[in-house]
């Protein structure tokens, strides 16, 4: 037997029906508010009380926008956060990269054992953490297997220490958190378009070059390419193809 499976065997059987459960309900959302309800359901069973969780549309690394949701983090805290910049010297964002270089796709960190020594500036963002309230805390990410989607999820509490079980039950769920967040953002773009983007999208996915939706649509060819432009930049792509890719993902997935 794999010993991953051999330590998922160490959890009772409420652990694996309320995983169970929230791997289902993954599924099934719909909305961003119905999957931090889901995020919070399951926080509060493992008994942590503080929430925060990113993803990027690619690792972890310079140059890409990490998307930050607060859950349930004290707002002071994020705000001096925010302020001082700790995104940059924050010790579980050390620890991801670090992990990721060596080809750990899926892992799980404690905020209490960084695999190297913090330095001074991260040291001085677990204080401040700690001062907030975030006494114990641990974080799970996971890298999408073509590295299109990074997602990663922090729990912590005053008193509750994160244990093996803890890990385990984070490591069943966070695959399927990152799918969720990476298939409701793909909705969103797609619903972002207006009625007139969505006509023109229509017959860009028919192969129609700029010309052809012209005339198709009774406009000018200027202003196809204004709309197209639109297209690109709420799609998030940069040519005709992807945003075909993305329209294509975003229909199959609604169904």
């Amino acid at each position: 037997m794999p010993a991953e499976i051999s330590e998922f065997k160490k959890l009772d059987k409420g652990d694996l029906v309320k995983c169970l459960f929230t791997i289902n309900r993954c599924h099934k959302v719909n909305d961003v508010e119905s999957f931090h309800e889901l995020i919070m359901d399951f926080a509060s069973y493992i008994g942590f009380r503080y929430v925060l969780y990113c993803y990027s549309i690619s690792t972890y690394d310079s140059g890409y926008k990490i998307n930050m949701v607060n859950l349930s983090n004290p707002v002071k805290w994020m705000q001096e956060y925010d302020e001082q910049d700790f995104l940059e010297c924050d010790p579980v964002r050390s620890e991801m990269e670090r992990r990721l270089k060596n080809g750990a796709r899926l892992s799980f960190i404690r905020w209490d054992a960084y695999d190297e020594k913090v330095p001074l500036q991260e040291q001085n963002v677990i204080d401040r953490r700690k001062h907030y309230g975030l006494e114990y805390g641990c974080s799970v990410y996971d890298d999408s297997e073509n590295r299109d989607f990074a997602f990663l999820i922090s729990f912590a509490d005053k008193k509750r220490k994160p244990d093996d079980r803890t890990e385990m039950m984070c490591r069943l769920v966070v695959t399927h958190l990152m799918t969720t967040r990476k298939r409701l953002d793909m909705l969103v773009l797609f619903n972002s378009l207006t009625k007139k983007e969505t006509a023109i999208a229509e017959w860009l996915m028919k192969g129609k070059t700029n010309w052809e939706i012209a005339k198709i649509l009774g406009i000018s060819e200027n202003t196809v390419k204004f709309h197209m432009k639109n297209i690109f930049v709420k799609l998030c792509v940069t040519n005709r193809q992807q945003a075909v890719n993305v329209i294509l993902i975003a229909r199959y997935l609604s169904n």
